[in-house]
């Protein structure tokens, strides 16, 4: 019995020192909770002006999508590492545009008989005509 008194005083303190330890993390100042400076008070700027641009720029920096932000970032890291170019680019860039076929050529040497023979074979009237002009 007496084991157990113990034992739930040990868990006690452990839970109250972790939610001791939570409240104060949370109570201290962060950065948009800051007090103002004594320059910033002296400035010919009212508190309420203060405020205001400083919800002002919390609703610009809320704004801003997910996607936004991701793409922002991803600029970023492109201005700060520029692309590599990869293996098939680089294997691209070194082949020929247009390699020429065995196929191609044969049909470029047909296409060629064929006006040759066109050619050599004009009938009597297409010679006069062609004269005439």
């Amino acid at each position: 019995m007496e084991e157990n008194y113990i034992f739930s005083l040990i868990v006690f303190f452990l839970f109250g020192f972790v939610l001791f330890k939570k409240d104060s993390k949370s109570s201290s100042y962060t950065a948009n909770n800051k007090r103002p400076s004594v320059k910033e008070r002296a400035s010919n700027i009212s508190g309420v002006a203060r405020y205001l641009q400083d919800k002002q720029d919390d609703l610009s920096q809320s704004k801003l999508t997910g996607v936004s932000r991701y793409l922002e970032s991803k600029e970023e890291q492109e201005q700060e590492n520029p692309v590599a170019v990869s293996g098939v680019a680089k294997y691209l860039a070194t082949k020929e545009e247009v390699p020429v076929s065995g196929v191609s050529k044969y049909m470029a040497r047909q296409s060629i008989q064929a006006k040759k023979i066109a050619k050599e074979n004009v009938s009597g009237v297409e010679k006069y005509l062609n004269n005439r002009n």
